[in-house]
């Protein structure tokens, strides 16, 4: 190993002292000289670095065709330049934007397998403008090379850029040499358009081309050298070599996520036939240790599961070694508490289940019954998602992004284990879908907005009106609020559509006003994350602008949120009050916490729900529940408006337990806002004519 070693220096700097040389005294060679000497240099770099590549192939992540095809298409160049007459144009352009591609993918091929499929789009294309260059050469002489060259290259140059600019994150420590690299690009792009233009001569093109081929090599074969000189400081031979990447995870003492990638990527590449499952685990109620000892003292009893862990599955042949053979690590450390190991299937498919179900037991049976740090102690279990290689996805990141996904889906669902399903992520996208309509149907103010009138069941008199909304959704039944707030808060526009909501309540009273109606107006916040200071402000702004009564706007919120809202929504409660904005507690259940909200008057009114009440049972659970709360908001003097009476059975069933006030699809299931006017003119004439 030694004498390769001192083989690649000597030959490296002999062959750079020599192109010193050439590129310092250039006018002392003839072209033909001057190309068998390249020739030269070129073989001289790269027959070295080839040959310890093959030899360390089985423990570099190294693509050693890339710097061989770069050495051919840089040999068939100068080639050309010197010896071939027929054709020599086409061969030559061929040649350089063969060496051009290259130079793209090499940065690439240094990156995980991951990354380079996150990047196939921009490679397709980078190969078919080289085609189509190509093309353009052979077979369509009288297009002006210069142009297509200086188009070709450009774009690829672009794509260069903006695969530097989406994927540094995923580049990390690659970055500064992908940016060297796309340097070494554009200046051999730069060289060949002036060599075609004529603005410079043959010469110049041999050197510059030979220069960007060793900076691309010493660029390149950075994890070669680094190899190196591990082997060299450490006495290594071929024979046993030691891995590059040693367990480093400071609590755990396994491998980090990345280097298990690195080297499940290599595993899966040198045997793609075979079935693989990532399975994602970790302890639960480990946060308990977390809050009771502090991160530095947890770290100790996550070392001692780690392992015990490690120790039960040492053994176990069907899982990969993210180390040595005579030491191997089968299991690696994801972020947080995660854990990661990859289970080698059998190709019987039925038996796929059994093995991993096997393993999965046999790792909780290896956590100790009680792990004790000092006085404290805690008994762990695991939990498990699993997803399977090929069948939940082809790459690596998105097949353990899915197997995170089921490790939640059993975490959340208290399962020992879970499998992804890919009709999950059917539903992600269509959720996805329904999100980005929503929120451009927000923005674009296609929601249909409704009002229900609330009025007195005895005389029928109207107390108030109700602002609904619905979203239709490319479906012919609408949905309502309360179906659709969850989709509105993960789109980003929950806000805007509450502005919306805000704005036509206003609208509405001044409309009713105008036309001596002086009621109510209802709206509903179904979301917390609504009481913010920005949501008292607003209201107040449109107070001013349009001038009515603050009084005659009800925010309803629904008692669940009233009950879990943070002191800080609270406060923002009390300022709506302080407008003389009313506050309603909607689907009011009478429980002790709310009954003490309510003890104290933070309330004007409160609503129940009454869709489950009937009429011809008297003993009831549900009437009985809303007569109590009947009876108790009489006695506070609190109005209380029963709702979803949608039929004369409920209306029947609600007056008879002493249900005064009321709204559903038993006086109206909704009215258009731009009708309301129309509407109420006609109900009071039938019901309260003047």
């Amino acid at each position: 190993m030694d004498l390769f070693i001192q083989i690649f220096r000597v030959r490296n700097i002999s062959a750079l002292a020599g192109l010193f040389t050439l590129f310092s005294f250039p006018a002392f060679a003839s072209s033909s000289s001057l190309v068998e000497f390249n020739i030269a240099l070129v073989i001289g770099i790269s027959l070295p670095v080839l040959i310890i590549s093959g030899l360390l192939k089985s423990t570099l992540p190294f693509k050693w065709r890339f710097p061989a095809l770069l050495s051919l298409s840089l040999l068939v160049l100068l080639y050309a330049v010197a010896y071939i007459e027929n054709n020599q144009i086409s061969i030559l352009l061929t040649s350089a934007i063969s060496f051009l591609t290259l130079l793209y993918f090499w940065s690439v091929s240094k990156q995980d397998e991951d990354i380079v499929d996150s990047a196939m789009l921009s490679n397709v294309l980078v190969l078919i403008f080289a085609s189509v260059f190509i093309a353009i050469v052979w077979f369509f002489p009288k297009v002006d090379a210069y142009v297509s060259w200086a188009i070709v290259s450009a774009l690829i140059v672009i794509l260069s850029v903006l695969r530097i600019k989406f994927s540094s994150p995923s580049f990390g420590s690659f970055l500064y040499r992908v940016a060297v690299q796309w340097l070494i690009t554009v200046f051999f792009s730069v060289t060949v358009f002036l060599w075609i233009n004529a603005d410079i001569n043959a010469d110049w093109l041999v050197l510059s081309s030979v220069f960007c081929f060793v900076i691309a090599i010493i660029n390149g074969c950075w994890m070669l050298v680094k190899t190196l000189m591990g082997f060299s400081s450490h006495g290594s031979s071929l024979g046993k070599t030691t891995p590059v990447n040693q367990p480093s995870d400071n609590a755990t003492n396994l491998p980090t996520q990345q280097q298990a990638m690195q080297k499940i990527s290599h595993i899966f590449k040198n045997n793609p036939d075979k079935k693989y499952a990532v399975i994602s685990f970790k302890p639960i109620n480990f946060q308990q240790v977390n809050k009771v000892l502090g991160h530095h003292n947890s770290d100790i009893l996550l070392l001692q599961l780690a392992y015990c862990l490690h120790k039960s599955i040492s053994d176990n042949n069907n899982l990969l070694n993210f180390n040595d053979e005579e030491s191997p690590i089968r299991i690696s450390r994801l972020q947080g508490l995660h854990f990661l190991v990859v289970l080698e299937l059998d190709k019987e498919e039925e038996n796929e289940r059994y093995e991993i179900e096997k393993l999965c037991a046999n790792l909780t049976g290896a956590v100790p019954d009680a792990m004790s740090f000092k006085s404290f102690s805690l008994n762990f279990e695991l939990t498990f998602g699993i997803a399977l290689m090929g069948k939940n996805g082809n790459r690596l990141s998105q097949v353990i992004s899915h197997a995170e996904d089921a490790l939640l889906m059993a975490e959340n669902n208290q399962l020992p284990l879970s499998y992804f399903d890919n009709e999950a992520v059917i539903y992600t996208e269509l959720h996805l879908l329904k999100m980005e309509q929503l929120k451009q149907d927000i923005i674009d103010d296609r929601l249909e907005w409704m009002v229900q009138p609330q009025t007195k069941l005895r005389d029928r008199k109207l107390i108030g009106f109700e602002i609904l909304v619905h979203w239709y959704n490319k479906s012919e039944k609408p949905l309502q609020l309360h179906e659709f707030i969850e989709t509105a808060e993960h789109s980003g526009e929950i806000y805007l559509l509450t502005k919306q909501m805000i704005t036509r309540a206003f609208k509405l009273i001044l409309k009713l006003q105008r036309n001596a109606v002086y009621e109510t107006v209802s709206i509903k916040l179904l979301s917390q994350y609504l009481l913010e200071p920005d949501l008292v402000s607003f209201i107040e702004q449109q107070i001013l602008t349009y001038n009515v009564p603050a009084e005659y706007l009800v925010i309803e919120l629904p008692e669940n949120i009233v009950l879990t809202a943070s002191d800080r929504a609270k406060i923002i409660i009390d300022e709506l009050k302080s407008l003389k904005v009313r506050i309603s507690i909607a689907d009011f259940s009478g429980s002790y916490e709310s009954l003490r909200y309510i003890r104290k008057m933070a309330v004007h009114q409160v609503k129940i729900n009454c869709q489950h009440i009937v009429s011809d049972v008297k003993e009831d659970s549900e009437n009985a529940i809303v007569t109590a709360l009947i009876d108790l908001t009489k006695k506070m003097e609190l109005p209380l408006i029963g709702t979803s009476i949608d039929n004369k059975k409920i209306e029947q069933a609600f007056t008879l337990i002493g249900g005064e006030l009321a709204q559903g699809g038993v006086i109206e299931q909704g009215v258009p806002l731009d009708k309301i006017d129309t509407w109420v003119n006609t109900w009071n004439g039938l019901y309260n004519p003047i």
